[in-house]
């Protein structure tokens, strides 16, 4: 999967591309709220698999970076973070897993 990789690119110490940086932060959300995704998809008496998950999310993230989603800033990705974790209700999540999340965020877009 694409976006994972891209995660992967962006912990590691190789230079990313804002894209690269938008699809890492999309891993990201994948990784974190996709389980929560299909918890959601089930109670609609629906199942998602991997693929649909992650293409559930893109639908969301470009939703929320609308005009910024072919040319994401640091700026524009800080925020689409913040609304998709309110989104996601994140917030109930527990505090070790929202720490790691943000640290992945920040590390993600301080490399644009």
């Amino acid at each position: 999967m694409h976006i994972k990789k891209m995660l992967e690119k962006a912990k590691s110490d190789q230079p990313i591309t804002p894209i690269e940086a938008r699809d890492a932060m999309l891993g990201c959300f994948v990784t974190i709220h996709g389980e929560t995704l299909k918890r959601g998809a089930n109670l609609l008496g629906k199942s998602l698999d991997d693929e649909q998950t992650a293409k559930h999310a893109t639908v969301i993230m470009k939703g929320i970076l609308g005009s910024n989603w072919e040319k994401p800033t640091s700026a524009s990705l800080q925020d689409a973070r913040v609304r998709m974790d309110q989104k996601m209700n994140f917030s109930q999540a527990p505090a070790d897993l929202r720490d790691m999340h943000s640290q992945v965020c920040n590390r993600i877009v301080s490399k644009i």
